[in-house]
């Protein structure tokens, strides 16, 4: 069962208290991300995570790494769409000087100019290593085909010109408007109590957080409309993806759409899977899956595949769809996905950096607590009804999004996917 305390200044804790396991997963959620950039600073959520560990008034970005390592915890961050989390995970023992030295990087960084030179050189090769990724550059420019003009299509990294201009001076102005304690929360799971997480938060985070400021809104429910995209890049295999307006994060018939996904594409022996890759060899990976932001979501389809086969592969996956439309999905299809997601929730559970995640996010982004039990009831209750409904919904042809990279210039894929 999961706790929540909510502090007068706005900022949450929510605890996973797990006593069986010797171990302590802690992480600092805060509501910043792409979706709250605009297009002159995209990126700068990214940046700030970076640069958090980059040093402070008490220690030098050795002594950031070595703190951690010196107790035998894990440490990182990772940035999102909508959210940035900074976490660490150590074994009970040293929990509480972990998370002590987490809080004091998260309130007390530098921002040293020199070690921001440094770091933004990290950054913009990790953009160059996405642009070597073609699965990347295909997500990267569905998203902002489907979700055009908008915050939503701009991508986590950001471009290369923002990450070079980017001061401490830009760092610490984005953190003034969003890294304020009702923009935060704390999620804890493993074996820590919630009284001793409390003591941890009064004593090393609640009064070193800004409190009590506006953040501003994230982006609003769109009316998607169809599009396509290209880039051309000397890959050895082709990138497609195909997208489809779908429901939001905790929206209704979010339990129907995984359901579906299983089915469909989300597991080896999913329709996808079978036609495409297993019965005509078309291609290696071939998966659906859903994408859900608080306020707007996606369903993909993502092929990577020998340009010469475009063409039969895209012709298959069509076919898949229409055949579901039209017939929907079968009774063991439906019992063998909802056993399959339960299952993914059980284990899931038993992983404390899991549990972390997943709480975490659900606070931040909707004020409600996570439940494994919850989530399963939601399961249980969705009947083959509901998910058909779902299907004629979703996969409506004219708002059809795709996005192609590869050698050559193809005019023939909007033509495929809407028949």
């Amino acid at each position: 069962m999961n706790d929540l305390i909510a502090y007068p200044n706005g900022l949450r804790l929510v605890v996973n208290h797990v006593p069986t396991v010797r171990s302590v997963s802690m992480g600092i959620w805060v509501g910043a991300g792409s979706t709250k950039e605009t297009t002159a600073n995209n990126g700068i959520s990214h940046f700030t995570e970076h640069v958090m560990f980059k040093g402070t008034d008490k220690y030098t970005a050795f002594d950031v790494a070595n703190a951690f390592e010196n107790l035998g915890a894990a440490i990182n961050a990772f940035t999102g769409k909508e959210a940035t989390c900074y976490y660490v995970k150590s074994i009970d023992e040293y929990a509480e000087k972990c998370f002590e030295t987490l809080s004091h990087i998260f309130t007390r960084s530098s921002f040293d100019a020199a070690e921001l030179d440094k770091e933004r050189k990290v950054i913009i090769e990790e953009i160059n290593m996405v642009e070597d990724s073609a699965e990347d550059i295909c997500y990267d420019l569905l998203a902002d085909t489907l979700y055009k003009g908008t915050a939503l299509g701009h991508t986590i990294l950001g471009p290369i010109d923002n990450v070079k201009r980017f001061t401490r001076y830009d760092v610490i102005a984005y953190m003034d408007e969003l890294y304020n304690a009702d923009n935060i929360v704390v999620s804890v799971s493993g074996n820590m109590d919630t009284r001793t997480a409390d003591k941890l938060v009064r004593k090393y985070l609640l009064n070193e957080v800004r409190s009590n400021k506006t953040v501003k809104a994230g982006v609003d429910k769109l009316n998607v409309k169809g599009g396509y995209a290209e880039k051309i890049k000397d890959f050895e295999q082709s990138n497609i993806g195909i997208s489809y307006p779908s429901v939001e994060f905790r929206n209704a018939e979010m339990p129907a759409q995984n359901v579906f996904n299983i089915a469909f594409g989300g597991c080896m022996g999913s329709r996808l899977f079978q036609r495409v890759r297993e019965q005509m060899g078309l291609a290696y990976s071939v998966y659906s899956s859903p994408i859900a932001y608080l306020k707007n979501g996606n369903f993909n389809i993502m092929l990577n595949i020998t340009a010469a086969n475009t063409e039969k592969v895209l012709k298959a996956t069509m076919a898949e769809i229409d055949a579901v439309i039209k017939s929907g999905i079968t009774k063991e299809e439906f019992e063998k996905s909802k056993i399959q997601l339960k299952s993914a929730l059980v284990f899931s559970e038993e992983n404390i950096h899991n549990m972390m995640t997943s709480q975490g996010k659900l606070m931040l982004l909707t004020g409600e607590l996570y439940s494994v039990d919850s989530r399963i009831e939601e399961i249980d209750n969705v009947t083959v009804s509901d998910i058909n409904k779902f299907i004629k919904k979703t996969f409506e042809t004219d708002k059809a999004c795709a996005a192609y990279v590869g050698k050559e210039p193809r005019a023939d894929i909007m033509k495929i996917i809407n028949g």
